[in-house]
């Protein structure tokens, strides 16, 4: 007797069937939504939470670090000329989003104002490697014709929130003021788990992802790098548990020199940090996601240029690399 199967449909026919899409909250905004679907039957709530956690814990984003204020010593004195106290100003810069486009890991930027004026984040003299997102924020209000402000402030990259007390160096100069950094650009990031079918099949599921930035990274890019952390563990204890039971799967010969060029990370390559950052918003993290894509297709990411593709093939010539070829 054959067994009625209509309408059944099983895990492996779904996966091909999944598809992703995201929607802008408001034009412009910092905001999406992304949804992923269908899903069997409990993989909505395994994922979201997972992709939720990884994005929470992973970011890399950029922080205000370590400031010097000519005639502050410490946070508790009041510096004259200033409207706000010490500790508004602190914070006031603190509030400054802040972005490293090159692969050092610290930038300073200088601020020298005179006269009686509201002082904004757009008063930093201009860093070819540090790119202010909100130069409207307010630092303080200097009060008389006189006052003035002179300040050397250091940006930093790390993850996640850092106590000041964290980041104090023993070896800093007197009167260099350490901040408290939040260096996570997700600003909220939530999930869903909705109903959904495939057919007459209604035992699927949606996964619907709310993520909010400060502006300083898309919702795309901040994704893109919580699922690719998260893919790396999960990669790594797949390979530990295929050598635990000693199996080793059929692959074809491959050059290792090759493979190791191909597994460069893109910031390896020496890049100026306008190309390096233009791959990066592009998702393109190694030589080998990087050699899959056209010339064509790299002129189309935003703020691309001439200078850099020729930039890019040269580096890649040394390496006897090339793009793919236009189709």
């Amino acid at each position: 007797m054959e067994l009625l199967t209509e309408g059944f449909i099983d895990s492996a026919e779904a996966f091909g069937l999944l598809t992703m899409k995201k929607e802008q909250e408001e034009e412009g905004s910092n905001a999406a939504r992304f949804s992923i679907e269908p899903l069997p039957r409990g993989f909505g709530a395994t994922l979201g939470n997972a992709i939720r956690r990884s994005i929470l814990s992973s970011i890399v984003g950029c922080c205000i670090t370590y400031v010097k204020i000519e005639g502050l010593p410490h946070e508790y004195m009041a510096l004259d000329g200033v409207l706000e106290d010490s500790i508004e100003l602190l914070l006031n810069i603190r509030r400054a989003k802040v972005d490293l486009l090159c692969r050092e890991h610290s930038q300073m930027l200088q601020l020298s104002v005179k006269g009686e004026r509201v002082v904004t984040a757009g008063d930093f003299q201009s860093n070819p490697e540090v790119e202010i997102f909100n130069p409207e924020q307010v630092i303080c209000t200097l009060t008389g014709k006189d006052s003035s402000l002179d300040i050397v402030a250091t940006v930093t990259r790390g993850r996640g929130f850092k106590m000041a007390s964290e980041l104090k160096r023993k070896d800093a100069p007197i009167g260099v003021i350490t901040l408290d950094c939040n260096y996570s650009p997700v600003e909220r990031v939530a999930y869903a788990v909705e109903n959904t079918r495939v057919g007459s099949a209604t035992d699927f599921e949606k996964l619907v992802l709310s993520v909010e930035t400060d502006g300083t990274k898309t919702p795309d890019a901040v994704l893109g790098e919580g699922t690719a952390e998260l893919k790396r563990y999960l990669g790594w204890i797949t390979d530990q548990q295929s050598a635990m039971m000693s199996y080793v799967p059929e692959e074809e010969p491959v050059d290792a020199e090759l493979q190791a060029k191909l597994g460069m990370h893109i910031d390896e390559l020496g890049l100026s940090g306008r190309a390096a950052n233009c791959l990066r918003n592009a998702q393109i993290r190694t030589v080998g996601e990087l050699v899959e894509c056209s010339a064509d297709q790299l002129m189309s990411f935003k703020n691309f240029g001439e200078k850099s593709l020729v930039e890019i093939v040269d580096k890649l010539a040394e390496m006897e690399l090339y793009l793919k070829e236009t189709e």
